[in-house]
């Protein structure tokens, strides 16, 4: 597995991380392991670091498949959602770009930032950590 989901229900925010080679199982899976979290809430603040990807079996085709759940895990939801995404790569950073472009145009709860420089991310967010390990490590306490 090439991801792992993190919930922390006191600071209202899902935590996804990708790394390595992410096919599109283990984004489906990463979003059902979302929704199966017990911690999980609808319109918690959703942060997906792309720091670590170094390719993706994505194509237009599987792309359009993650859309499509996408959209409807956003409309389950039915809150409004804040969804930032670090992807410092071209490769992250162009597959979110292109994934969270045809989202929003389906859905109206969602709000995307994303960015190439994690403290640029934090600061969009108001947070005042200096990084995303930081941000965690203050939800472990």
């Amino acid at each position: 597995m090439s991801f792992q989901v993190l919930v922390h229900k006191e600071l209202n925010l899902v935590y996804t991380k990708f790394w390595g080679f992410v096919d599109t199982r283990e984004l489906e899976q990463a979003t059902f392991n979302t929704l199966e979290h017990p911690d999980f809430a609808p319109g918690m603040l959703e942060v997906t670091d792309l720091s670590a990807v170094e390719g993706t079996d994505l194509d237009v085709e599987s792309l359009d498949a993650q859309t499509l759940r996408s959209t409807a895990y956003y409309e389950i939801n039915a809150e409004q959602t804040s969804h930032f995404i670090f992807a410092p790569t071209d490769l992250g950073f162009d597959l979110a770009q292109e994934h969270f472009r045809r989202v929003q145009i389906e859905v109206d709860n969602l709000k995307v930032g994303l960015f190439r420089s994690e403290g640029e991310m934090l600061k969009a967010m108001e947070i005042k950590a200096k990084s995303i390990d930081e941000l965690l490590n203050v939800a472990i306490r």
